[in-house]
C-alpha cells in the first residue's frame, strides 16, 4: 500500500498513549497510514505520493466539540444579533431588531433575535414586551437570551400564543407577570418559552441547507472536525435539521462529522421505530437522547442547594419531578440508548445522579456512556459517584471567562464560584470528561476553551479556582480522544493512529510548550477531514 500523501518534519501530538509523539504520517484514502518518523514514512512513498513539509509545525487530532448547537447557531445568521459584544444598550438591540423587521415583506412574518444578555447590557435589565412593541406591533417578535433559558416576546407574539393574565403557569417554566398579573414579555425555561415558540414557523430544509455549510466552514477555522449537535428539536425543527444533514451528506457536502443529540420529545418517535444510538455513517450518526433538569445560573434558573447570592430566597427549580426524571431515564436506559442530561446546579446534578444510580442498579449496563452536560457545580461526592457510574461530564469551562466575575460577585459568591467546572477535582478522582463551548452561548473555539481550562482567568483578569486548573495535555485530551469516546468512536477518531480517520489540525504553535498565557493566541493554520483539506493550507 502506498499513501496518497505523506506529511514530514512535523511535531505530531498523536494523543495515542502507546506512541504519543511522531514527526510524520501518511494518508491512505481517508485514513492515517502509517504514523512514525520521517525516515519510516518516507520509505512508504512512491513517485505519485504528494509530500507535505510541515516545517516543524504542530499537528493535533481533529478537535471535537462534544456539546454545542450548530444547527441553532446556523439559524442565527437569519436573525437579529442581540449579543452584548455588538450592542451597548437596549436601544442598540432595538435598532438591530427594527432593521430586520423593516426588511420583511409581510406584516405577519416573525422577527427573531438571539444572544441578549441582561447582565452585560448597559441597561442591566431584561427586555420587556413594551420594548419590543416599540420596534413593531405588527410583526410577532421573539428574542432568545444568551443562555437559551429565557426568551422575550412582544404583544403580538403573546396574542398569537393566546398567553395573557389568565394563562396558568406551565409545568417546567414561568410566564413572568407584573404586579397586575399581566405578562411582561419575559418567558423562563422551555415550559413557558414553548407556549410561544411552537407558533413560529420552522425553518425549512432549504434554509438549513443554506446556512449549515456556512456554520461548518466557521467550525473548520478552529480545527474542528466533529461535533455533537445538541438539543436538536429544541426549536421544533428536528425533522428539518436531520433531513438537511442527510441531504448534505448525500450530495457530498457534509465535511464535518455530526453526532445528533435529539430532545426527548422527538427521540420518542425514533424509539418507536426501533432506532437508536450509533445508527448512521462516519459523517452523520444518531447519538444521545437529550433531557433537561434545570436551567442556567446566569438566568437564575439553575437548581441550587443554597440560594443565589443576589436573591437568597431563590434556589431555582428542577424542570421535572424526581419521579418523572426517573421514569424517563429508565425508559431510555432500558432501550439501550445513550442519555445526555443538562444540569448546571448542584441540586440538579444530585437529581440526575439519583436517577442514574437507580436505573443502573435495576438494569445494569456495562457501557452506556451517559453524559451530564455542563455539570457546573459538581461536588466531590458527585464526582465520586459519576466515576462509579461511568458517567461522563461535559464541562462548559468557558463559564470561567464569560461569567466568572458575575458568578463570584452576583450569582454564587466567592466560595461557590471557585468551584465551577471542577476539572482539577475530576482529574484527581480519575474521572474522564470532555469540554465544550455550547455555541451559540459562547463562541466556538476549542483553543480558547483549552486556554480557559489551563488558566481559569475571568474577563476582568482574575484567576478563579486555581485548584481546578489542568494541564494543556489533559485539556487537549478532553477535545480529542475523550470527546471521541463520548460518541463510541474512540476506535476510529480522536487520535493520530494508523487506520483511524485522517482528521487533523495544523497549529501555529505547540500548545504543550508555549507560555500558558499565550495558548489563546495559537492559530489553526489548516484543518483536514478524512484526508481532505477543508480550511487553510499546509
Amino acid at each position: 500500500m502506498v499513501p496518497k500523501q505523506i506529511f514530514l518534519n512535523g511535531n505530531v501530538i498523536t494523543m495515542n498513549s502507546k506512541a504519543p509523539q511522531a514527526t510524520a504520517f501518511g494518508v491512505l484514502g481517508n485514513r492515517f497510514w502509517p504514523v512514525g518518523s520521517d525516515d519510516d514514512i518516507r520509505k512508504m512513498a512512491d513517485s505519485q505520493t504528494e509530500v507535505v513539509d510541515l516545517a516543524g509545525r504542530t499537528v493535533v487530532p481533529g478537535l471535537i466539540e462534544s456539546h454545542n448547537h450548530m444547527s441553532i447557531y446556523a439559524t442565527t445568521m437569519l436573525q437579529a444579533d442581540c449579543r452584548p459584544n455588538t450592542n451597548q444598550s437596549i436601544e442598540d438591540v432595538k435598532a438591530k431588531i427594527r432593521e430586520l423587521a423593516d426588511s420583511m415583506t409581510k406584516p405577519d412574518h416573525w422577527v427573531r433575535g438571539w444572544g441578549y444578555d441582561d447582565t452585560l447590557i448597559s441597561d442591566k435589565r431584561h427586555l420587556t414586551r413594551a420594548d419590543l412593541d416599540e420596534v413593531s406591533k405588527q410583526h410577532p417578535t421573539f428574542v432568545l437570551h444568551v443562555s437559551a433559558h429565557l426568551a422575550y416576546v412582544n404583544s403580538k407574539a403573546l396574542e398569537i400564543a393566546d398567553v395573557g393574565p389568565q394563562t396558568p403557569q406551565p409545568e417546567g417554566g414561568e410566564i413572568h407577570k407584573d404586579e397586575n398579573g399581566v405578562p411582561t414579555g419575559l418567558l423562563l425555561e422551555p415550559g413557558a418559552i414553548n407556549l410561544v415558540s411552537r407558533h413560529i414557523p420552522t425553518y425549512t430544509v432549504s434554509e438549513f441547507k443554506e446556512v449549515l455549510p456556512q456554520a461548518i466552514r466557521h467550525y473548520h477555522q478552529f480545527g474542528i472536525t466533529g461535533t455533537h449537535d445538541a438539543a436538536i428539536g429544541y426549536g421544533g425543527e428536528a425533522g428539518e435539521v436531520c433531513r438537511a444533514y442527510r441531504e448534505l451528506e448525500a450530495e457530498d457536502n457534509l465535511d464535518l462529522r455530526v453526532y445528533l443529540t435529539i430532545i426527548e420529545e422527538q427521540y420518542q418517535k425514533l424509539l418507536e421505530l426501533g432506532l437508536g444510538t450509533g445508527l448512521g455513517s462516519e459523517f452523520l450518526k444518531l447519538g444521545c437522547v437529550k433531557l433537561f433538569q434545570d436551567g442556567s445560573i446566569q438566568a437564575l434558573t439553575a437548581a441550587l442547594t443554597e440560594g443565589y447570592l443576589n436573591q437568597p430566597d431563590l434556589k431555582g427549580d428542577l424542570i421535572q419531578s424526581q419521579e418523572a426524571l426517573n421514569d424517563l431515564v429508565e425508559k431510555y436506559h432500558r432501550a439501550g440508548l445513550q442519555i445526555a442530561v443538562h444540569a448546571n446546579g448542584d441540586r440538579a446534578i444530585e437529581s440526575v445522579l439519583q436517577a442514574l444510580e437507580g436505573v443502573q442498579h435495576l438494569h445494569p449496563r456495562n457501557d452506556h456512556r451517559h453524559m451530564l452536560i455542563h455539570c457546573q457545580l459538581a461536588s466531590d461526592d458527585h464526582i465520586r459517584r459519576m466515576k462509579q457510574l461511568a458517567v461522563i461530564p461535559s464541562y462548559f469551562v468557558n463559564h470561567v471567562y464569560y461569567w466568572g466575575d458575575r458568578h463570584r460577585s452576583l450569582f454564587l459568591g466567592p466560595e461557590r464560584a471557585q468551584r465551577i467546572d471542577p476539572l482539577g477535582s475530576s482529574l484527581k478522582a480519575g474521572l474522564m470528561f470532555s469540554l465544550h463551548s455550547d455555541l451559540p452561548v459562547t463562541p466556538v473555539d476549542p483553543i480558547f476553551s483549552i486556554h480557559n481550562a489551563v488558566n481559569r482567568i475571568t474577563r476582568d483578569g482574575q484567576q478563579l479556582g486555581s485548584a481546578e486548573r489542568i494541564s494543556v495535555f489533559e485539556a487537549l485530551k478532553a477535545y480529542t480522544i475523550n470527546a471521541a469516546y463520548c460518541s463510541f468512536e474512540e476506535d476510529i477518531k480522536g487520535s493520530i493512529e494508523a487506520g483511524k480517520l485522517a482528521d487533523f489540525a495544523v497549529l501555529s504553535e505547540n500548545p504543550l510548550t508555549v507560555a500558558s498565557e499565550a495558548i489563546k493566541d495559537i492559530r489553526v493554520e489548516a484543518t483536514t477531514v478524512g484526508g481532505r483539506l477543508v480550511y487553510g493550507s499546509y
